[in-house]
């Protein structure tokens, strides 16, 4: 269900006590770190700014806060968030030179997400009693544009409670619309290019009928207004907010004013 009026999202600012291992995958190769939080110690998978796709600065930053908490928006699971502040003196204490001149050149705020244990990475196929889920994840990621969550990097684990989601540095390719060859599609138009079709739940959800809980997804997204977004971009670091991120909540508010045409295209590539 969608938040109501009175909810409001909190990503707490974290400090690192400690950094573990290097994530050898990904893009930006994040770091473990154990943070100090007001509730005690916790672990993290911390992505750096410095280390952050070139041409994308901070945005792959802020579209992984933006992902994580548009997608509780529309009651999907995440690991929980924090903004991880790196300040002068922290890298200092790190015996390993390249762990150390990467935190120096990341200084400041830094996107965090919970470490979990215990969870798998999904793999193929979905079990039947997790369909419906699936089918709202799968249009999470259509409206989204999150081209990342693919058979190749599936970006989900697998719980007995549900499918819980991460890494979405890589969506929200509309925000800057000059990276897209010929320009930005209509949302409805964008999701029936084909990447679709590499989705991680694709192939479990062809077929099937998903017309329930695409009614559902539709439903929610109904819901989305300025109220939102506001209350997203309120916990995103201010040296991190551009323009961008107009042109983000312009293209989702265009996808909920034309939401049947948008309901029609999922319908379709799912049939």
């Amino acid at each position: 269900m969608p938040w109501d009026a009175d909810y409001y999202p909190v990503v707490p600012i974290v400090y690192p006590i400690f950094v573990g291992k290097s994530k050898d995958t990904g893009r930006t190769q994040p770091l473990e770190m154990r943070c100090e939080t007001n509730n005690g110690p916790a672990d993290y998978i911390v992505k750096l700014w410095g280390s952050v796709e070139v041409g994308l600065d901070c945005h792959s930053l802020v579209r992984e806060i933006y992902g994580s908490l548009l997608a509780n928006f529309f009651g999907l699971q995440t690991p929980e968030i924090a903004i991880v502040n790196i300040e002068p003196d922290f890298p200092t204490s790190q015996p390993n030179p390249q762990i150390k001149s990467r935190l120096n050149q990341s200084l400041g705020m830094n996107f965090g997400s919970k470490l979990l244990t215990g969870v798998a990475i999904f793999n193929n196929p979905v079990p039947s009693n997790r369909k419906s889920d699936a089918a709202k994840v799968f249009c999470f990621d259509m409206l989204i544009v999150n081209v990342d969550r693919c058979t190749r990097k599936p970006n989900i684990f697998h719980t007995a409670d549900g499918f819980i989601l991460f890494d979405h540095e890589q969506a929200f390719p509309f925000s800057r619309p000059a990276t897209i060859v010929g320009g930005c599609p209509n949302p409805w138009d964008f999701i029936r290019e084909g990447w679709h079709r590499n989705h991680i739940f694709y192939s479990s959800l062809k077929g099937d009928d998903c017309s329930l809980a695409i009614e559902e997804f539709v439903m929610i997204l109904d819901a989305l207004n300025g109220d939102i977004f506001a209350k997203i971009e309120e916990l995103i670091p201010e040296e991190w907010c551009t323009p961008d991120l107009q042109v983000l909540s312009d293209y989702l508010l265009k996808a909920r004013d034309n939401a049947k045409l948008f309901k029609r295209s999922l319908q379709e590539i799912l049939a």
